[in-house]
């Protein structure tokens, strides 16, 4: 990663339950960022008091918020904590869980983010008509929206 980091825009840290949780997280990743290289956290924001320690030491330079059917008190705090901090964050939500009305609700919690992710069903992907009107509702937070 050393002799590679001046082409990696971030390092992500993610995990099969939410990596704010990690005890040890702040030393692991000082353990394995290389010096200059920003952080991103793939979370759920179960733990906003961690992420403000690890933005407050350096540690973290960004999220990507994997958010439900709806926002929790947790993550908005953590939107508050990178707002206060100026920094950009990105949501992700599973496309097939969501209305119009849902990802219209989020969105305008989540005005200012720099991204807008919708998480496909593999099995089962919604068509372009599905999509359309939750794409167009999340525009009110972001010209930024991708469908994954």
């Amino acid at each position: 990663m050393e002799s590679d980091k001046g082409s990696i825009d971030y390092l992500g840290v993610a995990s099969d339950s939410d990596p704010l949780a990690f005890p040890d997280l702040y030393k692991m990743i000082r353990q394995v960022k290389p010096r200059g290289l920003k952080v991103m956290i793939i979370t759920d924001g179960r733990d906003p008091g961690n992420l403000d320690d690890l933005i407050g030491a350096g540690y973290a330079h960004t999220l990507d918020l994997l958010i439900g059917r709806e926002i929790t008190d947790d993550q908005r705090r953590c939107i508050s904590i990178l707002n206060d901090n100026g920094l950009k964050y990105a949501v992700t939500v599973n496309a097939w869980e969501h209305d119009k009305d849902s990802i219209s609700a989020i969105a305008k919690e989540c005005e200012g983010c720099c991204m807008f992710i919708f998480r496909q069903d593999k099995s089962k992907p919604l068509n372009r008509n599905e999509m359309s009107p939750l794409t167009s509702a999340a525009k009110a937070c972001t010209w930024n929206v991708k469908t994954i």
